[in-house]
C-alpha cells in the first residue's frame, strides 16, 4: 500500500527538524532538543565550570593565597617610595651627582647591546686615549724643557688662520 500524503508530510518535516537540530548543535554547542530549551542558555566559561569544580576550587584558593600578599607588597613598596620622596624633598641633590655616569652607563649598556656598535666604541676610546696620552706628553715636555734650550719656535699664525699670505 501507498502512504497517504499526510504521512509523507510528516515525515519531510522530521527530517527537516532532525537537520536543523545537528546545524543548531554545531553552531551553538548546545542542547537543542525541547526540553533543553525550557533551560536558560549557559555561556562556555561556565559550562567549563560546571565541568570542572576541582580546578575551579584551585583556582579560587590560589586567589584567596596570593591577593593578599601581592597587595601588602604594593603598599610597601608605595611606602618605601614615599619614604624616598620625602628624604629628596628634605636634601636636595648635590649638582652633578649621577646625571652624567647615569648617561655614560646607559650610552654604555645600549653599545653593549650590538657588538659593531662596542668594536666601534673601543676604536674611539682608543684614539681618544692616544690623543690624551700624547697632549700630556707635549706638555710635560713644555713645563720640562727650559726657556732656551730646545723650545720650539713660535708657530707662525698666519699659516694656520687659513689665509695664504700675499
Amino acid at each position: 500500500m501507498k502512504p497517504s500524503l499526510e504521512d509523507e508530510r510528516r515525515a519531510l518535516l522530521e527530517q527537516i527538524e532532525a537537520s536543523r537540530a545537528v546545524y543548531r548543535r554545531m553552531l551553538t554547542d548546545a542542547p537543542t532538543d525541547r526540553t533543553a530549551r525550557a533551560t536558560p542558555a549557559r555561556s562556555r566559561g561556565v559550562a567549563w565550570m560546571l565541568d570542572h569544580p576541582l580546578w575551579v576550587a584551585g583556582g579560587v584558593a590560589l586567589l584567596v593565597l596570593l591577593v593578599p600578599r601581592i597587595t601588602a607588597h604594593r603598599r610597601q613598596t608605595a611606602a618605601r617610595q614615599q619614604a624616598r620622596q620625602r628624604a629628596a624633598e628634605r636634601m636636595p641633590e648635590p649638582a652633578g651627582s649621577g646625571g652624567t655616569l647615569r648617561a655614560l652607563l646607559t650610552v654604555s649598556a645600549l653599545l653593549l647591546r650590538d657588538p659593531a656598535r662596542m668594536r666601534a666604541a673601543a676604536q674611539f676610546a682608543g684614539s681618544a686615549w692616544q690623543w690624551l696620552q700624547r697632549r700630556r706628553k707635549a706638555r710635560v715636555t713644555m713645563a720640562a724643557t727650559p726657556a732656551g734650550y730646545g723650545a720650539t719656535a713660535p708657530r707662525n699664525t698666519a699659516e694656520f688662520s687659513g689665509t695664504r699670505p700675499h
